[in-house]
Formats: structure tokens, sequence, C-alpha cells
């Protein structure tokens, strides 16, 4: 039976990103590179409250559920509409 591995958050396991569906065999080494990356706005919100920064938090897994690393970025300004 395969096993479900679900994506959270890596501070306070609030938010759920995904739920992965892992095959029976077991998980090979994932090239660098080849990750899920999802923004997180509770994080964003905690580094921007403390810094008064416009920022983004991208938490990156591999392809087995595991946190590889999590990057802080500026947040993009929206293009103009001219």
């Amino acid at each position: 039976m395969p096993e479900v591995v679900e994506v959270r958050c890596p501070v306070g396991f609030r938010r759920l990103f995904t739920r992965m569906q892992l095959g029976e065999i077991e998980h090979r080494y994932v090239p660098h590179g080849n990750w899920l990356e999802f923004n997180c706005d509770d994080c964003a919100k905690l580094i921007n409250r403390g810094a008064g920064t416009h920022r983004r938090v991208l938490h990156r897994y591999n392809f087995a559920g595991e946190l590889v690393e999590t990057i802080s970025v500026p947040r993009m300004a929206n293009p103009s509409s001219d």
C-alpha cells in the first residue's frame, strides 16, 4: 500500500501544502534542483512583522516530502498595467 506523506510548513506545522502518495519502492536520490516549492504566507507574516520588510518565504521539498531548504526572497512589485 503506498505511503501518504503530508508536506507542511516546517514552522508550526499548521499550513498543509500538499499530500503526496509515495510508491511502494523506497525513494531514490533526486538531483539538486528537482524539488517542490511552496510559498508560505504564515512564515512571511512572521518575518515581515518583525523586520518591517516585504519578503516571501519559500519552502522547498524533495519528491519524498522532506524539507530541503527554506529561503526568503524580496516580494516582487505588481507590474503596472500601462
